[in-house]
């Protein structure tokens, strides 16, 4: 009478145990996928950020070129500016 139930403990022990593991094996993936997917988010607003950057950069780069096409001379050129400043201001 004692083997049957012994036989049954060890069954139910077994059956626990492979649904426990299952269980524990679905979740560590589900986690794994959730941070996979996280790092992958991360990424894209990482390049995003890094691609607006640099397209402010070149309107900046750009905007000083186009600010500076007169092409200063050292000597005479500074005079010029400030005399076109002068005539806005009149």
């Amino acid at each position: 009478m004692e083997i049957p139930i012994i036989a049954l403990g060890v069954g139910l022990i077994i059956t626990v145990t492979a649904i426990l593991s299952d269980a524990i094996t679905k979740y560590k993936l589900k986690v794994e996928q959730i941070r996979a997917d996280a790092m992958v988010r991360a990424e894209e607003v990482r390049s995003r950020n890094q691609l607006e950057l640099e397209r402010l950069m070149q309107k900046d780069q750009a905007s000083n070129t186009d600010g500076y096409t007169e092409g200063v001379d050292p000597i005479h050129g500074y005079e010029d500016i400030a005399r076109n400043k002068g005539r806005v201001r009149e």
